[in-house]
C-alpha cells in the first residue's frame, strides 16, 4: 500500500501547500482512493507537484461533514463541472449544518460543507451515503460510523454544534457522521481516520469489535490531541503502545506536542509526516 499525503497542516518542500486539513491519496490492491480533499484546492495543486493522477480514482471518501475535510470538493467540482468520474461515499449525517464555538465569546463561526459544494455533491456527486455502522465500499475496503464512546477520557468537543433543521437551536455535534476507514492488508488492518471526534481509543477499540481477532497493523490518523489534558494523552499514548501497530502516523488534528508524546513513546514505528510525503505501508 502507498500513501501519499495530498494536504496537512505542515509542509517542509519547496513549492509544496498546507493549510489546516487533510487529504490523503491511498493505492492498494490496484486501486487508488481519496480520503478527504482538505478545505481547498491545495490537495488538487500538490497533487500536480507530485505527478499523482487523480482521474483514475477508484472513489472519494470524505471522513466527515467539516471543511477542512471536504471543503475541496468545491474545487473538485470546478474540475469535473458536469459531474464526478467517481463515487462519493460520506455518512448520511455529514450535511447537517455544522458549526464551531469560540472558546472565549461563545461566537458560532459556520464550520460544515462549504454551500456550493454541497449543492454540487448532492447534484452531481454520484453520491454514496452511508449510514450503517460498517459498510463494505470494495473487497476488504470498509467504512466504520457511530463510532461509540465508551473511554471516560474521550468527551464530546465542547465546541462543536450542530443544527437539526433550518433555524432551529443548535445542539452539541457528538460527530456521529465520522466515518473510519479501515483496508484489510494481509499484515493486517490499516486503519485511516479525520479527525477521531470520537477519541482515537475508542475508534480503535471499534475497529477491533467490528474486526475480532485481526490485528491492526497501521494507523493513518488525525487523531484531536491539540489541546486536550494531560490525562487523555497519557492514556492514549499508552493505549497505541500496547497497541503495538508496525506504524502510526499522527497528522492534522493531533497537534504538535501530542505528535512528539507519541513519536517519543513508539519511537522508530512512529513517523510523522506533512504535505508530499509518500508513505509504504
Amino acid at each position: 500500500m502507498k500513501v501519499t499525503v495530498l494536504t496537512e497542516n505542515t509542509v517542509y518542500k519547496r513549492e509544496f501547500l498546507a493549510e489546516h486539513g487533510l487529504s490523503l491519496l491511498i493505492e492498494t490492491a490496484g486501486k487508488t482512493w481519496l480520503f478527504d480533499t482538505g478545505q481547498s484546492g491545495v490537495f488538487l495543486q500538490n497533487a500536480v507537484k507530485m505527478k499523482e493522477n487523480l482521474e483514475q480514482l477508484e472513489g472519494i471518501i470524505l471522513s466527515h461533514g467539516h471543511y477542512d475535510h471536504c471543503g475541496g470538493m468545491k474545487d473538485w467540482a470546478k474540475k469535473w463541472p458536469e459531474g464526478s468520474p467517481v463515487p462519493v461515499y460520506m455518512n448520511r449525517k455529514g450535511f447537517e449544518r455544522k458549526y464551531s464555538s469560540h472558546p472565549l465569546t461563545g461566537h458560532m463561526l459556520f464550520s460544515g460543507i462549504p454551500e456550493e459544494a454541497e449543492r454540487w455533491m448532492k447534484e452531481k456527486a454520484g453520491l454514496v451515503l452511508t449510514e450503517e455502522p460498517c459498510h463494505a465500499v470494495s473487497e476488504h475496503v470498509y467504512l466504520l460510523s457511530s463510532i461509540p464512546r465508551k473511554t471516560d477520557f474521550e468527551k464530546i468537543p465542547a465546541t462543536f454544534w450542530k443544527e437539526t433543521h433550518p433555524g432551529a437551536e443548535p445542539k452539541r455535534d457528538t460527530m456521529e457522521d465520522e466515518q473510519l476507514l479501515v483496508i484489510r492488508e494481509s499484515q493486517g488492518l490499516c486503519v485511516f481516520s479525520g479527525c477521531a471526534h470520537a477519541g482515537i481509543v475508542n475508534c480503535l477499540n471499534y475497529v477491533q469489535e467490528t474486526f475480532p481477532g485481526e490485528r491492526i497493523h497501521s494507523l493513518v490518523a488525525g487523531m484531536h490531541l491539540k489541546g486536550c489534558s494531560s490525562r487523555r494523552l497519557q492514556e492514549t499514548v499508552s493505549y497505541l503502545k500496547e497497541l503495538e501497530a508496525d506504524l502510526v502516523v499522527p497528522l492534522h488534528c493531533t497537534g504538535l506536542l501530542a505528535a512528539a508524546a507519541v513519536k517519543e513513546a513508539l519511537g522508530e514505528s512512529c513517523v510523522l509526516a506533512e504535505a508530499g510525503k509518500k508513505l509504504e505501508i
